[in-house]
């Protein structure tokens, strides 16, 4: 399960972006390494949250056609999009990666 490889990959230390994409090199065909530097940086648009970015950018590659409803699902689960709002939410930063990689897996099927 993705949800569990990318929340034990951030709890081993790698930011939430890469920790998403991280779960999913073999589906990007990529080395492990090669998924944590093709992870955008957290908070890189507009103060948006990194797992959220990782999962965009994710489905971009892998169905295009499921982009709007993990954005729509995400926010619907979590309530925002911003860093700075999850943050204030008390949502942890582990919890958001293991929705955006569950949310990521489901719709990339």
């Amino acid at each position: 399960m993705r949800e569990d490889i990318a929340r034990e990959y951030h709890r081993n230390g790698n930011n939430c972006a890469q920790s998403v994409t991280m779960a999913f090199d073999r589906d990007l065909g990529l080395s492990t390494e090669d998924a944590a530097r093709l992870a955008p940086r957290p908070r890189s648009d507009g103060g948006k949250c990194g797992a959220y970015l990782a999962g965009c950018q994710l489905l971009q590659r892998l169905k295009p056609e499921a982009v709007e409803e993990f954005q729509r699902r995400f926010r619907e689960e979590n309530g925002a999009i911003s860093c700075g709002a999850l943050r204030l939410s008390g949502k942890s930063c582990n919890d958001l990666v293991g929705c955006a990689a569950r949310l990521a897996e489901e719709l990339a099927r």
